[in-house]
């Protein structure tokens, strides 16, 4: 059991996990690295940047969360949450293989514009928090909102480009032929939508039965009503689905309009392909091997 009880028989909460029991817990990832190299996958230095990064990040979170909900004061919590909006972003425009100029702007625009619509409602009109921008809600919703939208984002975009490179000779017949914008990239739009909403879709359908989603994880662990935990899980799952799938139409029609301008070209010559998608795991990996001459 993850919770001790008391001779009372009263919960005290989660018990306490220290430094020395992460590192056992991150002792079982080196199980992946075994797989990287027995299959020559060439992933285990991906993994253990990803290691590192998830060690670093979540420390960082920890301490920096602490003054937030100490102060409890709103500009301090839209700063932070701008913060994550565009780390978020940042990380979204770099997975796809194309890019083009104004790509982190666009991504921040949806992503936060849905995000911050959906929150508000739910704050508002659904939570009723008090004040409504409580750092002990606003937060952890906001990030699971943006942890998933910028997901299906990033799936979608990185297939759009894709597809528009790939298949140009198809959107460049159909605008030819007097198609419009939207007529000759509809297909496209609609099939890279799919592919941003799938992840939580299959969420949604397994929740509650295969799997016990984090934010109902963490409020059983903290000792609350598990009925009250998972009301809260399914407000969690609706606004995720609203603005996941706001946020990848918005981004993908920005985009495919910005591809085809308004005389009906296809203008491949505005994105370009990234000549390393991995550039930034790899100047880490430097950064870190400076600090740590054995890595």
């Amino acid at each position: 059991m993850l919770c001790s009880v008391t001779q009372s028989g009263q919960d005290p909460g989660p018990n306490y996990i220290s430094p020395g029991q992460v590192a056992l817990g991150a002792a079982i990832v080196i199980v992946n690295a075994f797989v990287s190299v027995w299959l020559k996958l060439d992933m285990h230095w991906q993994l253990l940047v990803g290691v590192i990064r998830c060690v670093v990040q979540l420390t960082v979170l920890g301490y920096i969360l602490v003054p937030i909900f100490t102060y409890n004061l709103w500009w301090l919590v839209l700063l932070y949450a701008f913060f994550m909006l565009f780390v978020g972003s940042l990380e979204a425009v770099q997975r796809p293989a194309y890019t083009y100029k104004g790509m982190l702007l666009q991504t921040l625009s949806c992503v936060g514009t849905s995000a911050g619509v959906f929150l508000s409602y739910t704050l508002l009109f659904v939570v009723r928090t008090h004040p409504w921008w409580a750092p002990q809600y606003f937060i952890p919703i906001l990030g699971m909102m943006l942890g998933n939208s910028i997901s299906g984002v990033s799936v979608g975009l990185s297939a759009l480009l894709e597809d528009f490179s790939v298949g140009k000779d198809r959107i460049e017949q159909l605008l030819a032929l007097g198609a419009t914008r939207w007529e000759a990239t509809q297909a496209s739009i609609q099939r890279c939508v799919r592919m941003a909403l799938t992840p939580i879709m299959n969420q949604m359908n397994v929740v509650g039965i295969v799997s016990i989603p984090g934010m109902m994880t963490g409020q059983i662990l903290s000792g609350s009503d598990p009925s009250q935990a998972a009301r809260y899980q399914m407000i969690i799952m609706f606004i995720i689905a609203a603005s996941t799938g706001v946020g990848a139409v918005a981004s993908l029609m920005f985009t495919s309009f910005y591809l085809v301008d308004m005389s009906s070209r296809l203008r491949l010559d505005r994105i370009h392909k990234r000549d390393n998608t991995n550039k930034w795991n790899h100047r880490l990996m430097r950064k870190i091997a400076t600090v740590h001459p054995l890595l």
